[in-house]
This record gives C-alpha cells, structure tokens and sequence, in this order.
C-alpha cells in the first residue's frame, strides 16, 4: 500500500461507522467519492459569471458560451452527488458478509426511500497475478422491502488500489429506479455513465446521459483538469431562445480560454463559431460568418494571435 492509499484508507477509517479491519478499507477504496467525480473550472470562472457588472464593461463583448460552463458544471456535480449516493453508503456500514475476494453489505433500508432497501456485492480479481493492480466489480440492487425480487440499479467497475489514483466506470439505471418509485422527481429515464481516470495527468471525468434531465442537456460531457486548474470541457446547454449549444473549450488556470461551438438553432438553422475570452469572460477573438453569436452583423473581428495559450484536449 503506498503512501497516497494508506492516507485515502485512514480517513476512511475515521469518518465510517464500524470497525474495518485492512482488507475492508482496500475494498471501500475502490468506490469514488464525489471529489473524484468533479468537475473543477478555475476560481475566475465562477467570479465572471457572478459579476455581471464587470462583463459588461468588456469592449467586444461577452464570452456568454462560457458563462454557461460555471452553471453546467454546477448541474454535473450535482447530479454526481446523485450517483455517488447509491453507494455511498456503504461507508457507514460494516460489510455484512466477508470472503478472501469479495464482501457484500446489506440489506439495509433505503433512508432516503421508505419501504426499499439495498444491498451491494463487491467482487475483486487480480488479471495480472497477485502482484498486479487488482480490479474491482460492484453492483447495488434494490427492492421493496420483503420482496424476493432484487433489481440492479448501479454497477461498477474500477482498476487500481484507490480511487484517488485509478480509474473506473459507473452506470445508473434510472428506468430501474423509476421502476421502484426510487427516482428523484426530476431524474431522467435512461441510463447515466460516468467514466473516470485519475492514473494520468490530466485527471478526466466524462458523465454521458441518454436523455434530458437535471438541468442537462443529453449529451456526453468531458472534463480533463491538469494540476495548474487549466483544461479542458465539454458540454451542452439550451439558451434562452430554445436554441442547442455544444461547446468545446479549453481554459488556462486563469480562467482565459477558446472555444468551437456548434449551434442548433430552434427555428432549424445551423452552423458553428469560435470565440476566444480574458479571464474576464471578455471576448478577445471572434470567428463567425453567420453573425450568430452576438445577433448583429458582422460578429467576427480580432486575431487568433490575442487567444490565450490553453492545453489540448486529450479526448
């Protein structure tokens, strides 16, 4: 165990219920929690998009597909709070049955869903030998309490000692949960998946939704953060006119950043730009021959010379 995963093995040790002998702890790494699953945009993201007054200022105007990002990512966490929550509370419980490779916890009641209950099954192999990394499986079923009938709702998967430095894969069955009257009132139908990957720089988080919900458009978002909070996003909104924007963007840790974006208009149109902003959310460089982005023409002016240098997206 190295340094990082022992500390990752402590905390846990002392924020959960129960005593964990080392084995326990090995297995409870392997499940992310929401840290592992963020999506972290630079300080000066959030204070741009905050201080409208300051934007306003700005000579060649907004960079108002990047104000979208600092409200998309906020949606995205929130709606890892939602994942996460399926197993997080494992945490809390001593596993309930113990083999030299696999540990099961439950049934317990669903707190948050009187008359349901829970139970997850974690299973652990070694597909290089014992001296490999190991690989972990992992599902949670749910029922109506007394039932004989288990249904998976989530299952997942993770390569390496902890969460904090491997990587994994979740699956949220939201037909599952509605099917158990488990879904949140504004959950989507269809099914989430959150891929994550911390064994590299930069640490990536996609989260892919097949339908519409939590304040997300469907769509497969992508985050990829170096150490320095520069990276890269990908994601999707719908602005005020019912119009679909996808935004590519890249962003240094000062907030500065470009972007290619396609549009959908409501009306049928269709088309792309790019745009380059300051830290400030303030427009630098504009490339639109459709004059779409600021509604009057022309919208295009500056020179690629005035983008901020941003890494390239490893997607």
């Amino acid at each position: 165990m190295n340094r990082q995963t022992f500390a990752t093995a402590v905390v846990l040790a002392l924020t959960a219920c129960g005593n964990y002998s080392t084995e326990d702890l090995r297995f409870l790494a392997a499940v992310p929690s929401r840290d592992e699953l963020q999506v972290e945009l630079p300080a000066a993201t959030a204070t741009a998009t905050s201080a409208a007054s300051a934007v306003s200022a700005c000579a060649g105007g907004t960079a108002d597909t990047w104000l979208w990002a600092k409200p998309t990512s906020d949606h995205l966490n929130a709606t890892v709070d939602v994942l996460v929550g399926h197993v997080d509370f494992i945490r809390s419980h001593e596993p309930s049955w113990r083999q030299a490779d696999a540990r099961g916890w439950g049934p317990f009641p669903d707190a948050r869903h009187p008359g349901r209950e829970l139970r997850v099954i974690m299973v652990r192999t070694f597909p290089a030998g014992q001296d490999g990394a190991p690989e972990f499986a992992y599902r949670v079923d749910a029922r109506v309490a007394g039932s004989a009938t288990w249904t998976p709702v989530l299952a997942g998967t993770f390569h390496g000692a902890s969460a904090r430095s491997g990587a994994g894969e979740l699956r949220l069955d939201f037909d599952a949960l509605w099917s158990l009257a488990m879904a949140d009132a504004d959950a989507p139908r269809g099914v989430l998946v959150a891929q994550y990957d911390r064994t590299t720089t930069p640490v990536t988080v996609s989260l892919v939704l097949d339908r519409d919900g939590y304040g997300l458009q469907r769509f497969g978002y992508r985050f990829a953060g170096y150490e320095d909070r520069s990276g890269a996003f990908d994601y999707a909104f719908r602005n005020a006119a019912g119009d679909l924007l996808t935004v590519q963007a890249g962003f240094d840790a000062a907030g500065g950043g470009r972007a290619q974006v396609a549009f959908q208009a409501a009306g049928g149109a269709s088309g792309g730009f790019r745009q380059c902003w300051d830290p400030a959310a303030c427009l630098v460089y504009v490339d639109d021959p459709a004059s779409y982005s600021c509604g009057a023409a022309p919208c295009s002016f500056g020179a690629m010379t005035a983008c901020p240098a941003v890494p390239a997206p490893p997607f």
